[in-house]
C-alpha cells in the first residue's frame, strides 16, 4: 500500500527503506509486566496500540481484494468488520470462504439475519419492499455499562452521558417504529446504571454571566455537587456572580495515567497557527503552559497561563482582538495603540506546568521579570512580592 498510495502520503522526507524499520520496531514496543513476569505481543495487534487501526486497514485492504473482484452487490468495511450483500446463498458463501483463505492468522465470523434484521456493528439493518430500515443495536454481550448515577462526577456529566446515549439510540433510526424500540432500549440501559426516567434537578438556579470575556475563572478540584453549589453560594453571597465563574476540574484517572504516548504527539492542528512556526510543531497543542503574546506592530508583549490547549486559548485572545473588545488584552491594545487597525501576533510558549497554583506562580514570575505593556499593572504583586527571591532559580 505504501508504494500504492506514495504521491498521496505524507512522509515528512522518510523513504519506504526507513518506514518499514521504524513501524516494526513500534510494533516490537510491546512489552509489560504483569504479577511480577514480563509478557510481550507475539502476533497480531495489541489493542490500544496508535499503529493498530491504520495497519488493520492495510492488512483488510490485501484480504479483500479477490472479494470485490467478485463485484458482490454491495461492500463495506470499517477497520475489520465487513457488511456484505449479494444476489443469492451460494455467492455469499463463495465470498465468506474467500477471505477465511486470505491467511491462516484471521478467521472471519458471520452474522446472520434474525427476523430479517442484520446486526452490524451497533446498527441492525432490514430491506424490505425495496427499503432499508436501520434500528440502534447492543450485542448480548455488551455489559451495557455507563457512568453510574452515583458516581462522583458532576451532575451535567451525567445527564450529558445519558443525552448523548439517547442521541445516539435514536439518531441512527429510520423511522418512528425503529427509533420508539431504540428509545425504550436505551431507558432500559440508563435504570440498569441507577438513572431513573425523571431525575431529580438541583434547586439551585444555574448562572451564565452575560459578560464572559470580563469573567474570571475560578478553577478547583471537583469534590461533590454539593460542594459546588456551596462555592457558587458563597460567590453570590460575595456579591462576584458576574465576575466569577467555578469550573470544575476533572481528577486524574487511570486512562490519563496509562496513555502516555500521547504526550509525544507533535502535530499542529491549527489553521493559520501562530504558535508553532515560532516555536515547535505541536505547540499549540499543549496542556499547562505560561505563554507569551507578542504583537508584530509595535513588539508590545502578553503574559498568560492556560491549563486547556494553547490553541483554544489563542483563538479567544485572537476573538477578542478582532471584535475590538476592551475587555481583552489585545481588544484594548487594537484600540488603544493601533486606532482600531487590526495586526498580527506570534505566540510562545514560556514555560510547561501541569499544577495551577505552581503556573500561576511561574506567570507572575514571567510578568515581573518583563514588564508586559498588555498585562495589568496590577497583576500578580503579591505572589511576585513573597516569590520575588526565587526569580533566579527560575532561568528568567
Amino acid at each position: 500500500m505504501l508504494d500504492e498510495h506514495e504521491t498521496e502520503i505524507v512522509t515528512f522526507g522518510l523513504s519506504k527503506v526507513h518506514i518499514m524499520p521504524l513501524i516494526k520496531e513500534c510494533l516490537n514496543c510491546n512489552i509489560f509486566k504483569w504479577s511480577g513476569q514480563y509478557f510481550s505481543q507475539k502476533r497480531g495487534l495489541a489493542m490500544g496500540q496508535r499503529l493498530a487501526p491504520v495497519l488493520a486497514i492495510c492488512f483488510m485492504s490485501r484480504i479483500e481484494r479477490p472479494v470485490i473482484a467478485r463485484m458482490p452487490i454491495m461492500y463495506c468495511r470499517y477497520i475489520d468488520d465487513c457488511c456484505v450483500i449479494t444476489s443469492t446463498q451460494q455467492e455469499m458463501d463463495v465470498l465468506f470462504d474467500i477471505l477465511n483463505r486470505q491467511s491462516q492468522y484471521i478467521k472471519f465470523t458471520r452474522e446472520v439475519p434474525h427476523e430479517g434484521w442484520l446486526p452490524y456493528l451497533n446498527t441492525q439493518i432490514k430491506i424490505s419492499g425495496g427499503r432499508y430500515h436501520v434500528k440502534w443495536y447492543r450485542k448480548n454481550s455488551s455489559k451495557n455499562i455507563l457512568l453510574h448515577a452515583k458516581s462522583a462526577h458532576p451532575e451535567a456529566v451525567k445527564r450529558a452521558v445519558v443525552r448523548n446515549m439517547y442521541r445516539t439510540a435514536t439518531g441512527m433510526c429510520t423511522g418512528e417504529v425503529e427509533r420508539e424500540e431504540s428509545r425504550k432500549l436505551a431507558c432500559e440501559i440508563a435504570k440498569l446504571n441507577g438513572y431513573g426516567t425523571q431525575r431529580k434537578r438541583s434547586g439551585l438556579k444555574a448562572y451564565s454571566p452575560g459578560n464572559r470575556e470580563n469573567v474570571m475563572h475560578l478553577r478547583l478540584p471537583f469534590i461533590s455537587d454539593k460542594v459546588s453549589a456551596e462555592i457558587r453560594q458563597c460567590i453570590a453571597r460575595a456579591d462576584l456572580a458576574n465576575d466569577v465563574v467555578l469550573v470544575n476540574l476533572p481528577t486524574d484517572n487511570i486512562k490519563r495515567h496509562l496513555i502516555r504516548n500521547r504526550l509525544y504527539d507533535r502535530a499542529c492542528s491549527t489553521n493559520n497557527c501562530v504558535i508553532c512556526p515560532f516555536g515547535k510543531d505541536g505547540d499549540c497543542t499543549q496542556r499547562g503552559t505560561v505563554y507569551q503574546l507578542q504583537c508584530s506592530a509595535c513588539d508590545g508583549i502578553y503574559i498568560g497561563e492556560t491549563g486547556r490547549m494553547l490553541g483554544i486559548r489563542v483563538k479567544e485572545h485572537l476573538a477578542g482582538k478582532r471584535r475590538g473588545s476592551l475587555f481583552t488584552p489585545l481588544g484594548k491594545h487594537r484600540q488603544e495603540v493601533h486606532e482600531g487597525n487590526d495586526f498580527d501576533i506570534k505566540c510562545k510558549i514560556l514555560a510547561y506546568e501541569n499544577e495551577i497554583g505552581a503556573r500561576k506562580i511561574l506567570e507572575a514570575l514571567h510578568i515581573r521579570e518583563r514588564n508586559p505593556e498588555l498585562n495589568n499593572r496590577n497583576e500578580c504583586i503579591a505572589i511576585t512580592g513573597e516569590f520575588l527571591p526565587f526569580i533566579p532559580l527560575c532561568g528568567l
